[in-house]
């Protein structure tokens, strides 16, 4: 059983003078950074944020909460931080093991969730009451989420809302090396309710093992991503980056794509695998949508029916709006070990609906497709090159692909359940001046000394960000 401790919050909006003195050095830091022509890392998430998201840095010169106890709520839990609304904060973890929900994470705006913070394996959610998801983005701004493992199961009543994670409108969000699994719905959803959802990336993550046969009221659900669902009038959604994920193990919606004229939609050096029906659908139901499907690999499984679907359909079903695809370097086959099928990437109606290549100016850069097995496998989901190992339940997705294994299934044991996750609290991790940095970290730094506040805001002269982005950025393995 988890502890429950008194969470550490370091402030960062009062107006005392050592609060104004720390906003000037943070003011002075920003301009030194952009004279000296290094202005970039403020105006994204962390080195290496790329896609229409990269811009969510709301949560900058915040608050740090520190998450101590696995509780579903209280003092010093994840959903104390998750939670607020009004405070630009950081989310850190001096605790690793799973956390029992006992309703979903709404998550509020300026607010950066640091999984990668975490000791051991990290941090898994799951729900053990209530009806819908594990996290819930609805109507927000500058919202980064790295390094979860995002796993609900099924709800105890039947229900329809079931998601690994949700975006209901909102803008300027970075999903990034996300393990999602388990979801009775779709595992990802973008939705749009009489409202806008705009400039979102989802990113070297994995979408696995949604359930098919479980307790959704439509009954067979095993579904991957669902881009721009909508809800009532004047809605806008676009401008939204999949980038480098792993789809595996879905009915189909993968992903299922919708958009408007508001910006388009990037699928890009994505893996695709053993879907039952469907790889990718994308409609021209809520308005004119552009895709990009760029160096994407889809690979048929032991679950994909005999007569293998292509990797893209084109469904244009409103005379007023139409699909424009831009599809360059993918591939569509059966993965190593499967018997051999011929597949196509593009069905007729995806070949009429193509553009030039260089349709537009994309808001990531595709690496080439030869390079996307390796590269993926190697960084989706919540891994951490040298620090975290894919858990039992992510390395036998891994597994699978490279073997041409697994099976959509209907129930989380046929898997083996959820991984049991190590608690780790250690005492280990001090903090002795309370500015949220640990002590370990500080002693490495000249510009810190550990036995005084200074302000973790301030800009560390080696990589020309503040001092807490450089260790949030060093613990995920960003390119400094």
């Amino acid at each position: 059983m988890a502890m429950v401790a008194t969470s550490t919050i370091i402030p960062m909006a009062n107006t005392t003078t050592a609060s104004w003195a720390s906003r000037i050095r943070l003011a002075i830091g920003f301009l030194a950074a952009s004279l000296a022509g290094q202005v970039a890392w403020a105006d994204i998430a962390f080195p290496g944020a790329d896609g229409y998201g990269a811009g969510a840095i709301g949560w900058k010169g915040g608050d740090i909460m520190v998450v101590d106890t696995l509780a579903d709520q209280g003092p010093g839990s994840l959903r104390e931080c998750a939670e607020v609304t009004k405070v630009p904060r950081v989310c850190v973890f001096s605790v690793s093991g799973t956390i029992d929900l006992h309703r979903s994470l709404w998550v509020g705006s300026n607010v950066y969730i640091a999984g990668q913070t975490a000791p051991g394996q990290g941090i898994q959610l799951r729900i053990v009451e209530g009806d819908s998801g594990t996290l819930i983005l609805k109507n927000v701004s500058d919202v980064v989420i790295r390094f979860l493992k995002a796993r609900p199961g099924p709800s105890a009543n039947p229900s329809p809302v079931v998601d690994a994670v949700t975006v209901e409108n909102g803008q300027n969000i970075y999903l990034g090396n996300l393990s999602m699994g388990f979801a009775t719905d779709e595992t990802f959803n973008v939705h749009v309710s009489n409202s806008i959802a705009i400039d979102i990336t989802l990113a070297d993550s994995i979408l696995a093992l949604s359930l098919d046969r479980s307790n959704h009221p439509k009954g067979r659900h095993s579904k991957g991503a669902l881009i721009c669902s909508d809800e009532g009038q004047n809605n806008q959604c676009g401008r939204i980056s999949l980038l480098r994920n792993l789809f595996a193990h879905h009915r189909d919606r993968s992903p299922d794509l919708k958009a408007t004229d508001i910006g388009p939609i990037e699928v890009i050096n994505n893996i695709f695998y053993n879907p039952i029906s469907q790889f990718g659908e994308f409609y021209d139901l809520i308005g004119n949508t552009a895709i990009a499907y760029l160096g994407n690999l889809a690979l048929t499984g032991p679950s994909t029916i005999r007569k293998a679907p292509e990797a893209v359909q084109v469904f244009e079903w409103e005379d007023d709006f139409a699909v424009s695809l831009w599809a360059e370097d993918n591939k569509a086959t059966t993965a190593e070990g499967c018997r051999r099928r011929r597949v196509k990437v593009l069905d007729k109606v995806a070949k009429a609906q193509q553009v030039a290549p260089g349709g537009w100016a994309l808001a990531a850069d595709p690496m080439p497709l030869v390079e996307v097995l390796d590269s993926v496998l190697a960084r989706a989901g919540d891994q951490i090159e040298g620090r975290r190992a894919p858990d039992s339940l992510d390395a036998q997705v891994i597994n699978d692909v490279l073997n041409c294994t697994g099976q959509v299934i209907d129930r989380v044991d046929q898997v083996g359940g959820w991984p049991d996750i190590a608690t780790i609290n250690p005492a280990g991790i001090v903090d002795s001046d309370g500015d949220g940095l640990p002590d370990a970290w500080e002693k490495t730094r000249d510009a810190l000394d550990w036995t005084h506040a200074d302000d973790p805001w301030a800009i560390d002269p080696s990589s020309g960000m503040s001092h807490v982005e450089t260790w949030l950025a060093t613990l995920a393995g960003d390119k400094v």
